[in-house]
């Protein structure tokens, strides 16, 4: 098997990779990308080539890649980001871990152009905004909701990953409604390097990888907007049970469901952005004290005009191809599931079916089934999460076929019995590492005072 050869060049307004004699921009507008400094233009394009094409070789079964470009600064890091989410794309995927390891460590990655790029020192002017990497999840729209309220100003950043269906078309027509009601612009980026983790459209088997380096890529993509916006923070939604793990069948790996959104990797990217910023960026998470349902139930309880825009559904298939809740998936479930524990009307958030009903029993790991958030599923976390909003639900006279079964099944009291260590485990403010320092106090003040709401 031959090596793959990648191109990238600086274009006017952003970075253009090229592979197999296809151009995959990566465009901002114009204003934006003028604001960045030329150094960091030519220091994006070397490192945004690795982290976009470094699964490339093991997807194609290619001993390595050719770039025809610098070697990148962050090269360390991509290769710790990548290693470590292995095990859980060989778990998704059915794959071997050790082979992939194997694999991985043996492929050979050359750059033509030995130089290293730095990007420029010079810093963010004055810096007083946050960037919010947008999804209109709920973990993004609370921590754009915690960043307005503690005076900063946030703006969104929404990338378009072209794999996905339909949630281009869902998310557009939520930022036109987000817009008219609250004047605030969604600041758009499309990559087309997404491309190259969408395998129909590459043509080869699909598999997990291409996507763990991806909040890791985002941070790198969102730096011109920083420089245009007058960022300070870089905020990304990644909350407690982002670092969660677990080991394999075997109790040889170690399993992360989702490395680059762990809070260890967090401090990393915020080392990256100061970098790339003349270190006046600093990236955090302001949701990182916070397990999911006490994320979902203060989302609605405290800010219910943002809480109408969540869409957490991929809305990968048909199902979702006229809402964007599709009412057929895992996380519709899941979500479904947290509104009713945490005792909030799942139609605050827009979900317009009854999940707790037999029909849907497939998408419960709980009760023996599948989810499209696979890794996750496997960690005693996310099976105790399920089990304690199960509890809560049927303790708050939720109806459904389910909450009948678990009722009647051994789930409700080993759920009673551990009430209050459940409770301890999901309803906690966590003392966080990645919640900037000089943000922690405000942004635990309100996780506390609305925690102090909740009741069991």
């Amino acid at each position: 098997m031959k090596f793959l050869h990648i191109y990238s060049k600086v274009i006017d307004n952003g970075v253009e990779i090229r592979f197999r004699k296809n151009p995959y921009p990566i465009a901002y507008p114009s204003f934006v990308w003028g604001a960045t400094p030329k150094e960091t233009h030519i220091a994006l394009k070397d490192n945004l080539a690795l982290a976009t094409t470094m699964h490339l070789p093991l997807v194609f079964n290619s001993p390595g890649a050719v770039y025809h470009s610098g070697r990148p600064l962050l090269e360390p890091y991509f290769v710790q980001n990548f290693l470590k989410d292995i095990p859980s794309c060989t778990e998704v995927d059915g794959t071997s871990t050790d082979e992939l390891v194997r694999k991985f460590f043996n492929t050979d990655y050359q750059f033509l152009d030995p130089v290293i790029m730095y990007p420029s020192q010079e810093a963010v002017d004055s810096p007083f905004c946050a960037l919010v990497g947008t999804s209109f999840g709920k973990d993004s729209l609370l921590t754009y909701a915690v960043a307005d309220e503690i005076g900063l100003q946030p703006e969104m950043i929404y990338v378009v990953e072209q794999s996905m269906t339909y949630e281009e078309k869902h998310k557009t027509e939520l930022a036109r409604r987000f817009k008219n009601e609250f004047g605030k612009e969604l600041n758009i980026l499309k990559h087309e390097t997404g491309k190259l983790r969408d395998y129909p459209y590459l043509e080869v088997p699909i598999t997990e990888f291409g996507w763990g380096l991806q909040t890791t890529e985002y941070a790198l993509e969102f730096i011109p907007f920083a420089y245009a916006l007058n960022a300070k923070y870089l905020l990304f939604g990644n909350e407690q049970t982002a670092a969660a793990t677990y080991l394999d069948a075997e109790g040889r790996w170690v399993v992360h469901p989702c490395y680059d959104q762990s809070h260890r990797w967090t401090l990393h990217i915020d080392q990256i952005t100061q970098s790339f910023s003349g270190r006046s960026v600093h990236t955090g998470s302001l949701v990182e004290p916070l397990m999911d349902m006490m994320i979902q139930y203060i989302l609605v309880h405290r800010y219910p005009e943002l809480a109408k825009y969540q869409m957490s559904c991929f809305t990968e298939t048909e199902a979702g191809r006229d809402y964007h809740w599709c009412h057929n998936c895992s996380i519709c479930a899941k979500m479904y599931l947290m509104c009713v524990g945490s005792g909030i009307d799942p139609k605050a958030i827009g979900l317009r079916e009854n999940m707790l009903e037999r029909e849907y029993k497939r998408f419960f790991t709980l009760f023996g089934g599948k989810s499209i958030t696979f890794t996750y599923a496997h960690t005693k976390v996310g099976r105790d999460e399920q089990l304690f909003a199960f509890y809560l639900a049927a303790r708050k006279g939720a109806q459904g076929g389910l909450i009948e079964e678990f009722k009647a099944s051994p789930l409700y009291h080993e759920a009673k019995n551990r009430e209050e260590e459940l409770c301890k485990t999901f309803c906690s403010v966590y003392d966080p590492i990645s919640v900037p320092h000089e943000l922690k106090k405000k942004v635990l003040s309100i996780y506390r005072e609305e925690i102090a709401s909740f009741q069991i």
